[in-house]
């Protein structure tokens, strides 16, 4: 049985946490005087702002915040301040059993799909692969639209239009819609914080990712079982993801071909979704319509 984080409304507590990188000072504090205009009340982590060389401080540190707001009752949501790496470090120290008893919402990407595949599979709570902190004062970088159907609704009449240009295999499948970064899904490969794929839509995206790395990457994918019972696949944006040589370059047409043979579900390429700017935000873990033939992304239940 799937959970859903109850809705963000005015006046709401969000705690604010960086479980992987650094973040700067200016886009915290622009991200701060967002979520405020909006009338919420943003709960910084005590240890935000510290490094620790590539880390924004060290494991016990980022830890401690992160543990801190998923057990405090008065914390309605979690939102990470930024990607980078070292969510993978803290993930098996981190506390999530008072979720179960509290579901609230926890919002990010990137290196942020360990917490959010963790929460998944461990909970069944929904999440949201959606913009960070730092992000939230360059209105460019994220469609807002998006962020409050999905933060402040039920989410029933989410829906999203699919280019008639990005459909790479037509057809209609429906399942729970689970992914991340690809290079983050596949690290997962094997440990208890997996998402179950079979049944599922898969989501992923990527950045700074050479094709000849993309097509390792699902490769190991399907290798190991992975892609050969979903219903669906929606890929994101792939930025900074071309061939430093162009003798070296492959379409991602190619490569999906090549990993995706024998299967015939439906497949979506460059959804706005990732490292992109107007960035869609999506309700992982929630059970979702692939539907080619009506060009829609939709919402179909819990």
């Amino acid at each position: 049985m799937k959970t859903l984080p109850p809705p963000l409304s005015s006046g709401d507590r969000i705690g604010i946490a960086a479980p992987g990188g650094p973040i700067r000072s200016d886009a915290l504090e622009s991200g701060v005087s967002y979520l405020e205009a909006r009338g919420f009340r943003p709960v910084l982590g005590k240890n935000l702002g510290r490094r620790h060389a590539y880390l924004a401080g060290t494991d016990r540190e980022r830890l401690h915040d992160l543990d801190a707001f998923v057990a405090d009752p008065k914390i309605r949501a979690i939102w990470c301040a930024r990607g980078g790496y070292g969510s993978a470090r803290i993930v098996a120290d981190l506390d999530l059993e008072p979720l179960r008893r509290q579901p609230k919402a926890l919002i990010g990407y990137s290196d942020i799909t360990v917490l959010q595949s963790a929460v998944f599979r461990k909970l069944r709570l929904s999440t949201y692969y959606g913009p960070h902190v730092s992000e939230l004062g360059d209105l460019s970088l994220f469609d807002e639209s998006s962020l409050w159907k999905a933060l402040s609704g039920t989410g029933k009449d989410l829906a999203w239009p699919l280019a008639a240009s990005s459909i790479l295999r037509p057809g209609v499948g429906e399942g729970p819609l689970l992914g991340g970064c690809l290079s983050l899904l596949v690290g997962l490969v094997g440990t208890p914080y997996e998402v179950p794929t079979d049944g599922a839509i898969l989501f992923w995206e990527e950045v700074n990712e050479e094709p000849f790395r993309i097509d390792r990457m699902l490769g190991h994918l399907r290798l190991a079982g992975r892609l050969q019972k979903l219903r669906g696949m929606l890929v994101g944006r792939l930025v900074g993801c071309a061939a430093k040589d162009p003798r070296n370059d492959m379409p991602l047409r190619d490569i999906l071909e090549r990993h995706l043979a024998g299967t015939n579900y439906p497949v979506v390429i460059d959804f706005p979704a990732g490292h992109c700017p107007a960035k869609t935000t999506l309700p992982l873990g929630r059970s979702v319509r692939l539907n080619t033939e009506e060009l829609t992304l939709l919402v179909s239940g819990r």
